[in-house]
């Protein structure tokens, strides 16, 4: 034998023993049923949610949502990490779900592959807050991004009278909003219309929670002519206010924030950030297992369901918490 086969053939046999270890171990994870409200065995439908890991913040908002519906509509519901090479939403055919929702934070192509192929099993999709193409078969349920940018472009309009330069800062924490960036811009500019000392300034966050502070310390430092920053994830917001907190420099810059943390809450009261924009996370959750319980008794649904978008300033942090609806 080939002194070299030997080898080959033991590297080969262990890696597809990983391989199989890591299949079997995403089977038994799509097996188990998070909600407690309903069990596999008692339930007409057990859906899956694939979204990305966070312990705070917008997704574990998601998932209350979602919650919520399966205990409404007495559904059992599993939860499951999506992204960084994990082979849950890669197995889920073989689990014997009735639907999946799923933020896609996977590639495009690889997405798309492993929806048909769901399909082709029978097992009903719904996309969450980040559809794959403008013309995707899948029903999706979010936020409508030209409305993002009209709410923030409404913003950009007071106080009456000054002009504007303003720089947007998307991230790739936030996926779903970078895809949409164009649209996002249109309704900025729309709604903004002259007031727009010149064009809007596009700038980009990485994975890295540092990234923003960088950012944001560059433009303090060398870009003095811009007026206004927003921002479009609620981790790139906080970082950014205590970038300002710190540099003693608040009020020299207008910051907009994003998302309905407390502490952006907090800092909104405070005057740090003149307002921040918010989405509706739990009603995307409910939202998302109410349309999968719709394709699975009607056979169909809406092709989309806009959960809505508001601006919450200093004077609208009470009502918000109390849940009460804003204009």
């Amino acid at each position: 034998m080939n002194r070299f086969a030997k080898p080959f053939i033991i590297i080969t046999g262990l890696l597809f023993l990983l391989f199989f270890v890591l299949s079997l171990r995403s089977i038994v994870s799509l097996s188990r049923i998070a909600g407690e409200e309903a069990e596999a065995e008692e339930a007409a439908y057990h859906f899956a949610l694939f979204l990305p890991d966070e312990v705070q913040g917008f997704f574990p908002q998601v998932a209350d949502g979602a919650r919520e519906a399966a205990a409404e509509f007495d559904c059992a519901l599993s939860f499951h990490p999506i992204g960084d090479g994990r082979l849950d939403l890669e197995m889920a055919r073989f689990t014997g779900v009735d639907g999946v929702a799923l933020y896609p934070s996977i590639d495009d192509d690889e997405a798309r592959y492993i929806l048909e192929e769901l399909g082709a099993q029978g097992i009903s999709v719904v996309l969450v807050e980040h559809a794959l193409t403008s013309e995707s078969p899948w029903p999706f349920v979010g936020t409508n991004a030209f409305d993002i940018g009209k709410r923030i472009g409404e913003l950009l309009k007071t106080p009456p009278g000054e002009r504007v330069n303003a720089a947007i800062v998307y991230s790739e924490k936030s996926p779903g909003i970078y895809s949409e960036k164009d649209l996002v811009g249109l309704g900025i500019t729309s709604a903004a219309g002259e007031r727009l000392e010149t064009p809007l300034s596009i700038r980009l966050t990485d994975l890295n929670p540092l990234d923003a502070e960088a950012l944001v310390y560059g433009i303090l430092r060398n870009e003095p002519e811009i007026t206004t920053i927003v921002f479009t994830d609620s981790r790139d917001t906080l970082a950014a206010a205590q970038v300002l907190i710190d540099m003693n420099l608040v009020g020299t810059v207008r910051l907009i924030g994003f998302g309905s943390d407390e502490a952006i809450l907090e800092y909104v009261e405070k005057g740090i950030l003149a307002a921040t924009v918010v989405t509706n996370p739990t009603g995307i959750g409910y939202a998302a297992v109410e349309m999968l319980m719709e394709l699975r008794r009607y056979g169909n649904a809406p092709a989309y369901v806009d959960t809505g978008v508001r601006v919450v300033t200093a004077d609208e942090v009470d009502e918000f918490r109390r849940g009460e609806d804003l204009p």
